[in-house]
């Protein structure tokens, strides 16, 4: 799938939904709870499963990207599963440090 800034994208397996924030350069099978995301709005497939390996849930509010920092993703409602790329599941983006003011 190929994604743009702004996107907004939803888990066909649980509640999650995103916002796509740096897209990364090339087409990425981004997935929830180890299932294709959809578009917001779009119907997903019925009967997808929650894959017990990507089922450590998202939270609110906090961004994720993939271990090269090229792809970021807002998360605007949490759910039961994990992101991922393809099976690269993506971790919590930490917060940058303040410089010291001394």
């Amino acid at each position: 799938m190929r994604l743009t800034p702004g996107s907004r994208l939803r888990s066909p397996v649980c509640d999650t939904e995103v916002i796509v924030v740096r897209p990364g350069d090339e087409d990425i099978d981004l997935r929830c709870g180890g299932q294709p995301m959809v578009p917001l709005g779009e119907e997903p497939p019925a009967g997808l499963p929650l894959e017990p390996a990507f089922a450590e849930g998202t939270a609110i509010g906090k961004r994720y990207t993939n271990e090269t920092a090229e792809l970021e993703i807002l998360f605007t409602k949490p759910g039961a599963g994990s992101l991922s790329i393809g099976d690269e599941i993506l971790v919590l983006k930490e917060a940058k440090p303040l410089p010291s003011s001394d």
